[in-house]
């Protein structure tokens, strides 16, 4: 998902974390924790755009990494801050870096969750950047933010951003799973043999769809939307 998201996201999971004991200063935490592993992006700098493609949403967004530099993060948190719990600390950094490949996961590129294992997760069902996602999220962290770290409020609009936000992702998936059931009968229909076929969210909204259809000896691209009320038709590409 794109930073701004990352950042809310981050956030959000530091409040959880630790709101309570150290207010804002969590989110704060969780926030620069939930943009650190896209800090791969910085290979580019260093490779071909093609090597970078291939090193990005890798190490830095897999389990290995959450667990070990969630536990280094923690220490050092717990050295330099006036909250000397390294447990707290690590728990904070582990669940705000942990999130953001499980989101990124959501979306087309997806992530090596499972690094170093060659297995890229994808369940393309949110676009990288989606409004209806982020904006109610950020409103409730903003009135979690303005509490005081002990007013149990604070934690009840946290919550419910966090809890809108997965339901938001589950909601996604079930979009998905129904446009990808009316392109496959769409092809049905048309008599249309395929080999395997690709459906994903077209940007910034969850209601246009895309296929991308490999047959024996061409690709099919296809569009649906939930207010179509005209059959799928597809575009032939030898």
């Amino acid at each position: 998902m794109d930073s701004v998201t990352q950042i809310v996201l981050g956030a959000a999971v530091g409040e959880a974390a630790l709101g309570k004991k150290i207010g804002n200063k969590a989110m704060f935490y969780g926030a620069i924790a939930g943009t650190i592993p896209d800090l791969d992006v910085l290979v580019s700098h260093f490779t071909d755009t093609t090597r970078a493609l291939a090193i990005h949403r890798g190490f830095t967004h897999s389990i290995v990494f959450s667990v070990v530099f969630g536990l280094l993060f923690g220490w050092l948190a717990s050295r330099y801050e006036k909250y000397k719990n390294p447990k707290g600390w690590s728990k904070l950094f582990f669940w705000a870096f942990i999130t953001h490949p499980l989101l990124d996961a959501h979306t087309t590129w997806g992530t090596q969750l499972f690094w170093p294992f060659d297995l890229r997760l994808a369940f393309q069902s949110i676009f990288v950047i989606d409004p209806l996602y982020t904006l109610p999220f950020l409103v409730f962290l903003i009135l979690a933010m303005v509490r005081k770290r002990t007013d149990p409020i604070r934690r009840f609009y946290n919550t419910l951003g966090l809890g809108l936000s997965f339901f938001y992702l589950a909601v996604t998936l079930a979009l998905k799973g129904y446009a990808h059931t009316q392109f496959k009968t769409a092809l049905e229909t048309q008599n249309i043999s395929y080999t395997d076929i690709d459906t994903r969210p077209s940007p910034l909204n969850t209601i246009l769809w895309s296929a991308n259809v490999d047959t024996e000896d061409a690709y099919l691209l296809g569009n649906y939307s939930f207010f179509d009320t005209q059959p799928i038709s597809f575009q032939r590409y030898p």
